[in-house]
């Protein structure tokens, strides 16, 4: 199965008449000796058969199905329907029905059904305890609240009963952020406009739990089929906005009247006239340092924005700066890109950093994060244009938890140009700020909901991803709190992102 099979190298476009009576009827498209078979939301966001088959394989990845095994399936869509056909001497099929033209007409006006599901089987007790339903956004229960997500027709042929492939393609592509709803102050889609948030599961991998309920399908159809042992894997990083370069005298007076630390306060001044590091530098080489001893990555991603009201506008080219990318390339701890508050829906402006930093960073292959986490899904375009291999800027600002329903990394699919990107998302999870000041918890309480989400992460063989800035180490509370949290995350696998990313080199190829 190739999930970069397109419909036509350019979709046409879609009027009322195309489709025949109702404009959310299927559209047919004849293509050489076949029928394409496209659902509609709106002009800009085509369900088509690629679509489709992208969000199947990413059901599979999840059920822990490897790319090989994938390629020999046969996945047929059809008017009503799309069926994952399994090779062997007797055939067996999974068939997953298309949303009806009620919930297409739901979904068109911009509101956002949910359904629920039950396991098929009885799963374990550490699985139920977890996972005790399955959540289906962009989906319509009518009248079959009992229903499981899977049901066995026959010995040969399992059943889905909600259109899942449509929920798990809205989700990961991020589709509720392309309405046109409020913004916060910052031009960010929050958390609580999402349905996430109004319905309660947040904090739950959504899209990462199909995979458990797959994996029972595939094991009832293939009993000789086993999957991989799920791991769990561990990424921290480091946002670099703040580094003490240039020096700034409110700054400077912030570490004795804020930290009691009128030490750091001295540093800064002696750095002025001396190689000495300022004191937020110092502190990113504490901090990755903490990593290391405990085997942990790390990363850090640097600036070259602008001086301005949310930039602190240093070089990376400083020779300061290059010293500590140099220390960390020693060490194999990765450095990458944190675009300026400006480059948001700006890619000129983030092609001009980007460049900036690539003389410092080497033309190899990059991944960062938006500053302010100020994003869009038009940002993986943007990203994508500008070469680089992995965005990490999918997490709400003012909640931790699953904004796109999980915490694999993935390809999105970008519904302007029917495929997949040629880059990789790695979700982010936990933001340092968000803890102790968006949700004004206290330490107790950020690791009592940082333990909950790592367990789920664990449970789903997924990726607990960690942003921790260098310079609240520097504050008595966060360093506290980073303290308590550094041990639950030893013992987590390393994420080794070049392998993924050399899946996105081979496909082109």
């Amino acid at each position: 199965m190739s999930t970069h099979e397109t419909v036509a190298s350019s979709l046409p476009p879609i009027s009322p008449t195309d489709a025949g009576e109702s404009p959310l009827a299927p559209l047919r498209i004849r293509q050489e000796d076949r029928t394409v078979y496209i659902q509609k939301i709106s002009q800009r966001i085509r369900i088509t058969p690629p679509a489709r088959r992208y969000a199947i394989a990413e059901l599979a990845r999840r059920a822990g199905v490897s790319d090989t095994i994938q390629k020999e399936w046969r996945i047929s869509v059809e008017e009503d329907k799309t069926v994952l056909r399994l090779p062997g001497q007797i055939e067996k099929q999974i068939a997953f029905p298309h949303a009806a033209a009620a919930l297409l007409r739901e979904l068109s006006m911009g509101r956002t059904p949910m359904a629920r599901r039950s396991w098929m089987f009885a799963p374990t007790a550490f699985l139920r305890e977890v996972v005790p339903d399955f959540v289906v956004p962009f989906a319509w229960d009518a009248d079959n609240h009992d229903l499981s997500l899977f049901v066995r027709r026959d010995s040969n042929t399992i059943e889905c009963t909600v259109d899942l492939p449509l929920s798990i393609l809205f989700s990961l592509s991020r589709w509720e952020e392309m309405l046109d709803v409020e913004r916060d102050t910052h031009g960010r889609f929050s958390a609580q406009k999402s349905l996430a948030m109004a319905k309660d599961f947040l904090r739950r991998p959504i899209v990462d739990e199909y995979g458990l309920a797959f994996e029972q399908v595939l094991q009832t159809l293939l009993p000789m089929w086993r999957r991989p042992e799920r791991k769990l894997r561990i990424k921290i990083s480091h946002d670099a906005d703040h580094i003490g370069i240039p020096f700034r005298l409110k700054d400077v007076v912030r570490h004795t009247t804020h930290h009691r630390k009128p030490l750091n306060s001295a540093r800064d001044i002696f750095g002025l006239v001396s190689d000495a590091d300022p004191s937020e530098l110092r502190a990113l080489r504490e901090i990755v340092s903490l990593s290391l001893e405990r085997s942990l990555d790390s990363s850090v991603y640097w600036k070259a924005s602008h001086p301005g009201l949310r930039d602190s506008g240093y070089d990376p080219r400083h020779r300061k700066i290059r010293r500590t990318i140099q220390w960390l390339s020693e060490n194999k701890v990765e450095s990458g890109v944190q675009p300026g508050y400006d480059t948001f829906r700006s890619p000129d402006k983030l092609r001009k950093e980007v460049q900036i930093l690539r003389e410092v960073l080497g033309e190899g292959p990059l991944g960062g994060r938006q500053h302010y986490l100020r994003w869009c899904p038009d940002t993986w375009i943007h990203w994508e244009t500008c070469g680089l291999a992995y965005d990490s800027s999918l997490c709400f600002a003012e909640h931790l938890g699953f904004r796109a329903g999980t915490c694999i990394p993935y390809r999105p699919w970008l519904f302007s140009l029917n495929r997949e990107a040629d880059l990789l998302e790695i979700p982010l999870i936990v933001m340092d700020r968000t803890l102790l000041g968006y949700m004004k918890l206290d330490c107790e309480q950020s690791v009592t909901v940082v333990k909950e989400v790592l367990r789920r992460c664990r449970a789903v063989g997924g990726l607990f991803t960690l942003v921790w800035h260098n310079n609240n180490l520097l504050d008595p509370l966060y360093r506290s709190l980073y303290f308590q949290l550094l041990p639950l995350l030893e013992g987590g696998e390393r994420y080794d992102w070049l392998t993924d990313y050399a899946r996105i080199s081979a496909d082109r190829a």
